[in-house]
């Protein structure tokens, strides 16, 4: 039997268009033009401002997405026990494409996991980050925030979407990968215990899948009036890498928008989406 693990990157190609969504002013937008490169490649600076990577007594632990000037969303997963979720070991690592060479990094201030987080099946891997600092309104060619989607958004089966993050096949340089959203009953039915608050992509033949790179990380779709991108789920787990089949599970972000606003007050629902 494969054995079940938290996704630590899963590049698998998904892309998703969100129909209302949460969203502040400012969010979702980026310098560069996306080009249509599918799984694994290496991205190019500036090209994902929203990418964070999370260090943890110094060693890359985890990825996170940046939502707001002090706020990053990642997986609770990456928090686990005494030790991991007390914030004083963690440094955020912001605007960076070459490990080791960020635009700039903080502190954790507070962890926030959530508070129904299930250890066992990974159901409600979400958690909220508060940095001791705010990154500076000098670096934002490089650094920016992504939409949050929110609850009544509408994710169709097929749609590409793009997951990001420092794959261990090359560790240095940050990888991204065109992945589908794949059809929630055939996730399923593959897997026996996908909840509302997950969903799946990849691609069935498992060629493009990630691992071993970056939970808590980004899977990110762009709307196709207006271009903005949305933060559509969390790298969470799955079975294996690249087994056909068995496409990376996400956590579903729009079914957590009152909980992240509740905490993250700043970030506005906006019905205006289309």
């Amino acid at each position: 039997t494969p054995l079940l693990f938290p996704q630590i990157l899963v590049l698998v190609f998904a892309s998703i268009i969100c129909l209302v969504c949460t969203c502040h002013a400012g969010c979702g937008n980026k310098e560069q033009e996306q080009s249509r490169i599918v799984g694994g490649s290496n991205a190019q600076d500036g090209k994902w401002p929203w990418q964070v990577s999370l260090h943890f007594g110094g060693s890359v632990y985890c990825g996170a997405s940046v939502i707001a000037k002090e706020w990053l969303l990642s997986a609770a997963h990456c928090f686990q026990g005494e030790k991991m979720s007390d914030p004083r070991p963690w440094v955020a690592h912001l605007g960076m494409r070459i490990q080791g060479i960020p635009k700039f990094t903080s502190e954790l201030k507070r962890i926030i996991v959530h508070e129904y987080y299930n250890t066992r099946n990974f159901d409600y891997d979400i958690s909220l980050l508060q940095m001791k600092n705010a990154w500076p309104d000098s670096l934002a060619a490089v650094i920016q925030p992504i939409c949050v989607p929110s609850l009544t958004h509408a994710v169709p089966n097929g749609e590409k979407c793009w997951v990001t993050g420092w794959d261990t096949s090359d560790p240095t340089v940050l990888q991204e990968a065109e992945v589908e959203i794949i059809n929630q009953t055939f996730c399923r039915s593959t897997y026996g215990l996908i909840t509302p608050r997950m969903l799946c992509a990849g691609l069935l033949s498992g060629k493009r899948d990630a691992c071993r790179g970056d939970s808590g990380g980004p899977l990110s779709c762009r709307e196709k009036v207006g271009g903005r991108w949305f933060l559509i789920g969390v790298v969470s787990w799955g079975y294996g890498c690249g087994r056909p089949n068995f496409p990376g599970v996400y956590t579903r972000v729009s079914k957590f928008a009152t909980w992240i606003q509740e905490h993250v007050s700043i970030l506005p629902i906006t019905d205006s989406f289309t």
